[in-house]
């Protein structure tokens, strides 16, 4: 009875080791599908992967093979996947913008407040997962420098811990702060792209209401609610209507 443990453990080794080496040689085989022109095998082969684990590289790869096949809804719907996974990725980023220019509908966004590609770079070159560990270190640190504080009495090193801490302390807040942010950012589903080559965005949700206005294929909209399988869709320019059940994918 008392080998049961351990041989359980073992046996999740070996399949978490198995499933991880068979993940890489579809890795290895999609690219070596994708260099000699076989777009479709090298999608049908990194969607295998994809059903199992997901990250910015992946996403980027299959939007790659989608703008290969010139499926373009699927290209932006994978390249916007991956840019929210890794914002800083200028390889991502061209290859979407490649994307859009392909898209028929050029929306013309509200003026927004943007810090750049400065923030794109700080939030997205770490996960979640980074950030909650140096929040942790931070955290740690800050401990270890107030328990110092109170049990020194020499002037300058007090001073000096009194410093630090508070640089662990603002560290500590920084890094929960944006690990929070990519949390909920990378969960959002309030976004999606329109898959049908063309949809009619209507005033209500049910067949036969106004047209308020035409989308295509590829076009980045944002999700505000749904009712009985039609999404309530809002542009970047500000237009509101209702688009058909099926006509979109949530990012």
């Amino acid at each position: 009875m008392k080998t049961r443990h351990p041989l359980l453990l073992i046996g999740l080794v070996v399949t978490f080791a198995s499933a991880r080496a068979q993940g890489n040689a579809l890795l290895d085989s999609a690219q070596a599908a994708y260099a000699r022109g076989a777009y479709a095998d090298a999608l049908a082969l990194y969607d295998s992967v994809y059903q199992e684990q997901t990250s910015a590289a992946l996403l980027f790869n299959i939007g790659n093979c989608h703008m290969k096949l010139d499926d373009v809804p699927h290209a932006v719907l994978f390249y916007e996947r991956a840019i929210r996974l890794e914002p800083g990725a200028e390889d991502i980023r061209a290859n979407l913008d490649h994307a859009r220019q392909q898209v028929v509908d050029r929306i013309h966004e509200l003026p927004a407040f943007t810090l750049g590609s400065f923030w794109d770079r700080l939030r997205g070159g770490k996960d979640e997962d980074q950030w909650a560990r140096r929040a942790l270190w931070s955290c740690l640190a800050l401990f270890a420098g107030a328990t110092a504080f109170l049990f020194v009495r020499q002037g300058l090193v007090r001073r000096l811990l009194l410093g630090g801490t508070a640089l662990a302390l603002i560290c500590t807040v920084v890094a929960t702060a944006l690990g929070a942010y990519r949390v909920k950012e990378v969960n959002d589903r309030s976004e999606a792209i329109i898959m049908l080559p063309k949809v009619d965005v209507l005033g209500e949700p049910r067949q036969g209401a106004t047209t308020v206005f035409v989308l295509h294929e590829g076009t980045k909209i944002s999700v505000l609610s749904d009712q009985n399988g039609w999404y309530e869709v809002k542009l970047a320019s500000g237009s509101v209507g209702w688009a058909p059940p099926g006509s979109l994918e949530r990012i």
